[in-house]
């Protein structure tokens, strides 16, 4: 059973998470609403920067633009893991506990199974809300140059992705944002900082992975309803990954693993 480490074997107390923010409920609120400005600044910066260098400002259109702020993710997400760190430590914080940077005790199985578990859970969620709502997933799906379907967008990310897969020298450029950018900053952000506070405030567990879950999915209002539903189910997942494990590195490989296959799958199944 040391395969699957001792965290993974506690099955009478599931509960390993351990929720510590002396900035109170208040204070964090405005401190997660000050790191997601503060990495929209940074990205917006790394983008311009990023669009002058690779692309050519003169031609430069929407997509191009976007193109360079998605891998202008990736620097900006440094950034904001570094202000993050420093946030915590306010009214005597210690970060490490404050953002659930415990790294937990999961054998190379008990890893497998966690994350193996989360893919399925989270395809078995999409497979329910698409048979429910009888969802056309073509009405989702993004042209080979990254064109929206004919039903309207299928979202200004996975189009940009699409587009991208197409030159292979920029799509690796925006695979580390995708894969390790996003994952590190959001979660440090939404189920570190901001969960601990909802943790000890009355909303509880079940409150803090309702409110970190919706104001998670509210972040990316630019994209279709049902890309904004599955974020929000993930949101749900990853919350409760938390609480059982009392881990953020555990949200954070479930996370980085999942934008990463599912940019691997884009670019595989496109012709180069």
């Amino acid at each position: 059973m040391e395969k699957f480490g001792t965290d993974f074997q506690k099955y009478t107390s599931p509960l390993l998470y351990a929720p510590s923010n002396p900035a109170g409920l208040w204070l964090a609120l405005a401190l997660a609403l000050l790191l997601v400005v503060a990495n929209g600044v940074f990205q917006a910066a790394a983008g311009t920067t990023i669009l002058s260098v690779f692309f050519d400002p003169a031609l430069a259109d929407q997509k191009s633009m976007i193109k360079a702020y998605i891998i202008g993710i990736f620097p900006a997400s440094l950034l904001t893991v570094v202000l993050a760190w420093q946030v915590a430590k306010i009214r005597g914080g210690r970060p490490a506990e404050v953002l659930a940077l415990r790294w937990p005790d999961l054998g190379w199985l008990g890893w497998a199974t966690v994350i193996g578990g989360f893919m399925i859970a989270m395809y078995a969620a999409i497979f329910v809300l698409v048979a429910v709502f009888q969802i056309d997933l073509a009405d989702y799906t993004p042209g080979p140059d990254g064109q929206s379907p004919t039903s309207g967008s299928a979202g200004l990310v996975k189009e940009a992705m699409f587009d991208l897969a197409n030159e292979p020298r920029l799509f690796w450029l925006a695979f580390p944002a995708v894969a390790i950018g996003a994952p590190l900053a959001e979660e440090l952000v939404f189920r570190g900082q901001l969960f601990a506070a909802l943790a000890r405030s009355r909303a509880g567990y079940s409150g803090a992975v309702l409110i970190t879950s919706a104001l998670w999915s509210l972040l990316h209002i630019t994209e279709p309803w049902l890309a904004v539903g599955i974020i929000f189910m993930m949101g749900l997942v990853l919350g409760a990954l938390l609480i059982r494990f009392g881990s953020l590195w555990v949200t954070i490989a479930c996370h980085a693993i999942w934008n990463g296959l599912y940019s691997l799958v884009i670019f595989e199944t496109l012709p180069q």
